[in-house]
């Protein structure tokens, strides 16, 4: 991406982001970096059969020709010998969910259901559509789940069950030891490589801490060993799940919506005021001491190469409001991946559950702005966005952006000096919009630039800045 001599970026036309520095000269930029949670929204889907409960884990959605499917295991937490089972819903558009009738794992009636794998070992999952070329059609659909080798010694694997359809899974076979694998485990295809982000753990102070490791093959047989992942924010917090995934508009960046796992020492006076009290006293007693004192948040990250990642310490979804059923183990564990369901949003779906609750689980959907996960923001006074010297292919600036009515942003060109080049500044931008085509006040592109080593700087008030490319 950059000229390594002189550290000039050549961008191309590829769409650029905001989420980190990469693109910013931060000794000439005053506007700061802001994390943009996602939009709540309705309920789209109702997790109310009886074998489903409330222990609903990890939704993972796979796009395929005829839509999208979401995956997501259930059991008995109460149960010594739980019993995991991986269902399936269908959807046209990611908004609207229904269950498909299936006859592979009948009710005790011996009605229909939605179940295609019955008897997992663990409620671990990753479910992925695979896109290598050279993968064989009936493996498409890749299911991987931890099991364990030795339950004593407590000793795991990884495993796959495979379909061409997404319903009819073969008997799994073995896929690598390097992990821990008891949470979701994301693997994906990219740039003729498999890679894969698994539960490990690390120890400090005589405490384990769960963490991520990246581990990858040419041909899902032969794995490379553990990397694990870093982190600039100088914290080592409890990555109970990564959600790592390759950016669906910028595929050279990585991104992750892990949750954080924070486990509280001692029970005070604070937690008895709790509307959830009742619940996590039950919950410690009936499946783990530790679910007493446990919370969980979601966070967001990013990385150019996999490994290194900026990571927002700020939450990227919280458990929300106190009542009865949240604040507890188990909140914000985002689905995986990304759902396209508009010009300008993602979906991400939250799986709310409640132990205890006389209500069913329910899958709450999410908005999230395209390339707006966080952003460059000027608020209550103007600031202004440098770029590091770029190099560009085109004509046409195209910026994602919002700012408030009385909110602007202007455009200009500098040398690689920080001179400015450009006669004048573009038209006076504000609005909200992914994507808006920039022009200099006179109505002329930016072609006289292309080619040449350039800085672009943004006046900004009351605006937030995601992304930019050229066309």
């Amino acid at each position: 991406m950059d000229n390594k001599d002189n550290n000039i970026i050549s961008l191309g036309g590829r769409r650029e982001v905001f989420w980190d520095d990469y693109l910013v000269d931060t000794e000439r930029t005053t506007a700061r970096h802001r994390l943009i949670p996602p939009v709540k929204g309705e309920a789209a889907f109702v997790f109310d059969r009886p074998d489903e409960g409330h222990s609903i884990s990890y939704p993972n959605v796979v796009r395929d020709s005829d839509g999208y499917k979401l995956y997501y295991i259930t059991f008995d937490p109460s149960l010594a010998q739980r019993r995991y089972k991986l269902h399936v819903i269908e959807s046209k558009d990611g908004n609207r969910w229904t269950r498909p009738a299936l006859d592979f794992f009948p009710d005790e009636d011996g009605n229909s259901t939605n179940v295609v794998i019955d008897g997992l070992d663990d409620s671990s999952l990753c479910v992925f559509y695979d896109t290598n070329p050279a993968c064989p059609a009936n493996q498409r659909y890749k299911v991987l789940s931890m099991m364990f080798r030795d339950r004593k010694l407590d000793i795991r694997t990884l495993w796959c069950y495979v379909s061409g359809d997404g319903y009819r899974f073969g008997n799994p076979y073995y896929v690598t030891d390097k992990g821990r694998f008891d949470s979701l485990n994301p693997f994906f295809w990219k740039d003729g490589r498999y890679y894969g982000y698994v539960r490990d753990l690390h120890w400090v102070d005589g405490d384990c801490v769960r963490d991520v490791r990246m581990i990858t093959s040419e041909d899902f047989v032969n794995w490379t060993d553990q990397v694990p992942l870093q982190y600039d924010d100088g914290f080592d917090y409890q990555m109970y799940t990564n959600n790592v995934m390759i950016d669906p508009r910028a595929p050279h960046m990585t991104i992750g919506f892990p949750t954080r796992y924070v486990e509280r020492k001692t029970f005070t006076y604070n937690d008895e005021q709790f509307a959830s009290l009742e619940t996590k006293l039950r919950a410690g007693h009936t499946i783990e001491d530790r679910f007493t004192r446990a919370t969980t948040d979601a966070m967001f990250m990013c990385s150019r190469d996999g490994v290194h990642f900026h990571r927002y310490t700020e939450a990227y979804m919280t458990p929300g409001l106190e009542d009865a059923y949240n604040w507890i183990y188990g909140d914000c564990y985002l689905s995986y991946p990304l759902v396209d369901t508009g010009l300008h949003t993602y979906s991400l779906y939250n799986v709310e559950t409640g132990f205890g609750s006389p209500n069913p689980a329910v899958l709450r959907q999410y908005s999230v702005r395209k390339d707006g996960y966080a952003c460059l923001e000027a608020d209550r006074e103007e600031r202004v966005v440098v770029t590091k010297p770029l190099v560009f292919a085109g004509s046409a600036l195209h910026l994602n952006f919002a700012t408030s009515a009385a909110g602007y942003i202007y455009v200009d060109v500098l040398d690689e000096n920080g001179d400015r080049l450009s006669d004048g500044e573009s038209f006076e931008i504000f609005g909200d919009t992914t994507d808006r085509e920039i022009r200099f006040a006179d109505g002329s592109d930016f072609s006289a630039y292309a080619g040449g080593v350039i800085r672009l700087r943004f006046r900004m008030f009351d605006a937030k800045l995601f992304s930019l490319y050229f066309s």
